[in-house]
């Protein structure tokens, strides 16, 4: 795998350093290297559940979706941001940020850093996306004003990879 991005590296060694800002505020917490989601844990599903076709693809394919992510945040209220690498493996520092809720959807985040990915998540509007920018800036990370902000393209999103993987799995 690729080496991490440097926004990602540089609040990754300010966290190592005892420093959460500004992240800790906003409820953002970096993962460590090895950490993953854990709405991939299938624990709380009892036997009969996972024996459900609709079910079972389901968990298959959210699984093979996120292998396919490298996760680096989780915010509050267990949404968690990641790099998606897909099925070609991009380059961490060329993989569009993703997120993924705690309904399980993969959506595309605008920004070409998982910075300005977050900034846009938790700035719901443009004064408290200045705030939070400001705040990165002020921390030694660049951040481009919301308009600017580049919307992916990438082929295959992670929601399509996960729902055609679903369709594949339950055979329809």
């Amino acid at each position: 795998m690729t080496a991490l991005p440097d926004d990602v590296r540089h609040w990754r060694d300010r966290l190592a350093a005892g420093d959460t800002e500004p992240w800790e505020e906003y409820g953002v917490e970096f993962l460590g290297e090895d950490d993953t989601p854990d709405v991939f844990d299938t624990g709380y599903l009892t036997p009969a559940e996972l024996a459900d076709p609709d079910i079972a693809a389901n968990v298959s394919a959210m699984a093979e979706t996120g292998a396919l992510i490298t996760w680096v945040a989780e915010l509050d209220g267990g949404s968690w941001v990641g790099l998606w690498r897909g099925p070609d493996d991009l380059p961490l520092d060329r993989a569009p940020v993703v997120l993924l809720d705690t309904e399980g959807q993969f959506t595309l985040a605008l920004g070409t850093t998982v910075t300005e990915a977050l900034c846009d998540e938790l700035g719901w509007d443009d004064e408290r996306y200045a705030e939070v920018a400001r705040a990165c800036r002020h921390a030694g990370v660049p951040v481009r004003a919301r308009g600017d902000l580049a919307e992916p393209s990438v082929t295959p999103t992670p929601g399509a990879f996960h729902d055609r993987r679903y369709r594949e799995l339950r055979g329809s």
